[in-house]
């Protein structure tokens, strides 16, 4: 019941360094976040699409806010033993905003963050991103973020997300990237389209960017995008390699099955094989490490 006592930071930056890739499923809620840890994962995205849907119902188009979106990623840090990589959209404002950000995200024990280059209002890519602020407002954000998180925690990760190849084209993305990698982000993410065009960029943001910068590549299913392995993709040159809706759109389609199947049946017999038992889901949520907790504390209150 009790996290590390060692920084979640450290821990992923350990994994980066490492010579294989790092997969980092996206996580919508603190069950989600279990399951990816459950499963072997060495760390766990969270993410603004997952955030606001889950959180508020809403599409992520720039209406959630900096406290709700690190409350929720600082749940799931809480809920977990991994590294928990928070997406903080924008910075959630100019330098000074980025400051807090980075700040607060840092006191929720997260071991780092991603930020983007999108200008107001921003929505994600899946749902078509609107434009960019400047290349040099973004350098901003990133010295601000790198300069608290010298003050406050050197191994704090920051990910640079630019989505200048799909607002403006695929060169002004490769120009950004070296420009963040140069300019203080860990990792850059060069934001792509979802045609079979992905495989030949890919290889581009590898020759130029990868140099200067550990890269980041996500994939997403039933888009267009081919779906390359993990393997594929490190040996691209990409060792952070992240999904970013697949459990909160997998989660929706087997929430969607099982009641249309109750609503038109009056039963959920037919389906009962896809509901996991209730001692499994127990396990996820820790009850047996609750109950033997329990327990201790009843033994020390009657000693």
């Amino acid at each position: 019941m009790m996290n590390s006592p060692q920084r979640k930071s450290t821990l992923l930056r350990q994994s980066l360094d490492a010579a294989s890739p790092v997969v980092v499923p996206c996580a919508y809620d603190c069950v989600s976040a279990r399951v990816v840890e459950l499963a072997g994962f060495p760390a766990v995205m969270h993410g603004g699409f997952n955030t606001a849907a889950s959180l508020l119902g809403l599409p992520d188009v720039g209406t959630i806010t900096q406290t709700e979106m690190i409350q929720a990623a600082r749940h799931m840090a809480e809920a977990v033993e991994i590294p928990v990589i928070a997406d903080v959209d924008d910075g959630f404002g100019k330098s000074l905003n980025v400051a807090r950000t980075t700040s607060e995200a840092i006191q929720a024990r997260l071991a780092g963050m991603y930020m983007e280059d999108q200008q107001l209002p921003k929505r994600c890519p899946s749902l078509g991103g609107g434009g960019v602020v400047p290349a040099e407002e973004m350098v901003s954000k990133l010295h601000t973020a790198r300069r608290i998180c010298d003050q406050q925690d050197p191994d704090f990760v920051i990910i640079a997300r630019t989505h200048a190849s799909l607002a403006i084209d695929f060169e002004e993305g490769l120009k950004r990237g070296e420009l963040y990698a140069q300019e203080g982000a860990d990792l850059v993410w060069v934001d792509l389209g979802y045609d079979e065009s992905v495989l030949e960029e890919l290889k581009a943001i590898a020759k130029r960017i990868g140099p200067h910068a550990h890269l980041v590549a996500n994939m997403t299913e039933n888009v267009g995008r081919p779906l390359l392995t993990t393997d594929e993709l490190y040996q691209m040159g990409f060792n952070l390699i992240t999904y970013p809706i697949t459990l909160i759109l997998t989660a929706t389609a087997a929430m969607t099955r099982v009641m249309r199947e109750l609503q038109e049946k009056g039963t959920t017999r037919a389906v009962a094989d896809q509901i996991m038992p209730v001692g499994e889901f127990r396990e996820i949520v820790r009850f047996s490490e609750f109950l033997d907790f329990e327990k201790q504390l009843s033994q020390t209150d009657n000693a």
